[in-house]
C-alpha cells in the first residue's frame, strides 16, 4: 500500500480508471483494523495493482466528491461516474470479495 499526500497524485488516480483507494483518519481504531484486514488481503492475492492510502482529514472535498459517509472507506475507481465504494470491513472474506468482484484478480 502506498501513501498518498500530494493532491495533484491523488486527482490523478481519481481519474484512472481501476485505481484502489483506501480513506481513514489517523485516531479511527476502525480504521487500523479494516486497513491491517486489507493488508492481508493484498498480500494473500499478490494483487499487481496497488492500493492508495489517503489520510481524509487532510482532503476533505474528497468526501463530497466521492459520497464518503463514513471512515474506513475502500473505493475503486471505475470510470463513468461507476466507482464502488466499501464501508462496511467486516472481515477479510468480505474485503476479499469486494476485490474480487472488482475483477483485480
Amino acid at each position: 500500500m502506498q501513501e498518498i499526500t500530494d493532491e495533484a497524485l491523488l486527482k490523478k488516480h481519481l481519474k484512472t480508471k481501476g485505481s484502489i483507494l483506501f480513506f481513514y483518519t489517523p485516531f479511527c481504531q476502525t480504521c487500523k483494523i479494516a486497513e491491517r484486514m486489507l493488508h492481508i488481503v493484498t498480500e494473500a492475492k499478490e494483487m499487481e495493482a496497488t492500493v492508495f492510502t489517503c489520510n481524509l482529514n487532510y482532503f476533505p472535498w474528497v468526501s463530497e466528491a466521492l459520497g464518503i459517509q463514513s471512515v474506513p472507506a475502500l473505493t475503486v475507481i471505475g470510470g463513468n461516474d461507476d466507482d464502488r465504494t466499501l464501508f462496511a470491513f467486516e472481515s477479510v472474506i468480505k474485503v476479499d470479495d469486494f476485490l474480487n468482484s472488482s475483477k483485480f484478480f
